[in-house]
């Protein structure tokens, strides 16, 4: 039986991904394992990407916070792992999950907060 991930942690998950699934690009300066990840492009710029996604009740609880801070608070997140490793940030593929049951109105919202905090 393998070691649960609540045992490994965070830094020992990502030491087995990062041993056991290598970057399969000459393009991948740095993969997993930083706030980012650094890839060279066709010009010889370096590229950074990165993808943090928050989980309510875990980074954020609906319950008190308004879904406008929520998108706010997912766009900050991303942009300071750009910061951390000296980048400038360009622009933004967002991921989201949401219930089936919800009112457009609420993703509006959220997009809103990630908007707003994208444009400042």
């Amino acid at each position: 039986m393998g070691v649960k991930i609540n045992e490994l942690g965070e830094f020992g998950l990502i030491d087995i991904i990062s041993r056991n699934v290598p970057a399969h690009s000459n393009r991948v300066l740095k993969g997993i394992g930083d706030d980012a990840a650094v890839l060279k492009t066709d010009e010889g710029r370096l590229m950074l990407l990165t993808s943090d996604m928050l989980l309510e009740d875990v980074h954020f609880a609906l319950s008190y916070q308004p879904l406008k801070s929520v998108g706010w608070k997912s766009m900050a997140v991303n942009i300071s792992d750009i910061a951390a490793m000296g980048g400038q940030p360009a622009s933004a593929v967002v991921s989201i999950g949401i219930p089936a049951g919800w009112e457009a109105d609420k993703i509006v919202e959220i997009y809103t907060g990630l908007s707003e905090c994208a444009l400042r």
